[in-house]
This record gives C-alpha cells, structure tokens and sequence, in this order.
C-alpha cells in the first residue's frame, strides 16, 4: 500500500480514502455506511462506482477489509459441511466395529445425514444467489459507466443521466437484493 500527498498536504494512505476525502460528506457517510453492512466486496465495488470511484478493485477490496471485518459465511459453512462429512465417516466406523448399537447408529446416522445434506444445499443456494447479484449488479455498473462516459462532456445531459442512473441503482439493487 502506497502513500499519496494531496495538494492540500494532506498524506493519504490509499486512494480510498482519498477519493471519500474528496466527495460530498453525504455521500461519503453513505459508502461508508453501505460498505459496513454489506458482505459483498462486488456490490461495494459497484456502489463505488456509482458515486464516482475511479481506483483499483485491489485498491477497495484491501480497504474493505481494513476498515471492515467481514464475516466468511461461506468458508464457515464449507468447514461445518468437512467436519459433518468427518463425523458421518467416524459414527459408521464405531457402527461397524460395534461401539455402538445398529439401531441407535442408524438414527444419529440419518440424522446427521440430513443436516449435511441441508448444509450443502444451502451452500449452494449462497453461491448461486452470489453469483447471479454479482452478475446482474456488474453488468448494471458496466452500462452505468459507459452512459456516464458517453455524456460526461455534455452539461444538458450530466445531471439528468446521473440522477436517473441513481435511480436505477437504487432500483436494481433492491431488486436482486430481495432474491
């Protein structure tokens, strides 16, 4: 990470904070805000991009995780789902060498089967909702930015087009938001 002097001699530690030194507070209290509660570093990075970040996605993602502890649902769930599979592998072992009896065996068994099986499924469930918001969210800031770049120069057009696609972040977010 890299230090940067603004003109006003003030030392920047990444581009990050830079960049909300220099928006609107509101704005800035917002993104902070938005990046505190929200898991995914790519809907951050999308919602920067809307309020005009122009910086790295490395550049965000190191300064998400400095300010912000994240929880990893997924790497929690992938390791409950290795230590089902585990226990699964050792009640059978003590079901065969008769530690314990068959009929008692076979519903801790079954049991522990079935949360297994709720656990990848709602693994995969994370992960297809994942994606599909990752998606949807970057091909939304993808036509954001292209719109932005296209009538950047025309002043008749700026604020309108910034206020609309506003409009439409607020729209598309809350849609796949809800999915």
């Amino acid at each position: 990470m890299s230090t940067t002097k603004a003109k006003t001699g003030k030392v920047y530690l990444n581009t990050v904070d830079q960049w909300l030194d220099n928006i609107p507070a509101s704005d800035s209290e917002d993104f902070k805000e938005f990046a505190e509660v929200t898991p995914s570093i790519i809907e951050i990075w999308v919602y920067s991009g809307i309020v005009g970040y122009e910086g790295t996605f490395n550049d965000l993602s190191r300064w998400v995780k400095m300010k912000y502890k994240k929880l990893d649902r997924r790497g929690i769930l992938n390791s409950e789902i290795s230590a089902l599979h585990s226990d699964i592998q050792e009640l059978r072992m003590a079901i065969t060498s008769g530690e314990i009896k068959g009929d008692n065996g076979a519903a801790r068994l079954a049991a522990l089967e079935k949360e297994l099986r709720s656990h990848i499924e709602v693994s995969e469930r994370i992960t297809k909702s994942t994606d599909k918001r990752g998606l949807v969210l970057a091909g939304a800031d993808r036509v954001m930015r292209e719109m932005t770049s296209i009538f950047k120069d025309d002043p008749q057009f700026s604020e309108p087009i910034e206020n609309a696609i506003n409009a439409v972040w607020a729209k598309v977010y809350s849609e796949v938001s809800n999915v």
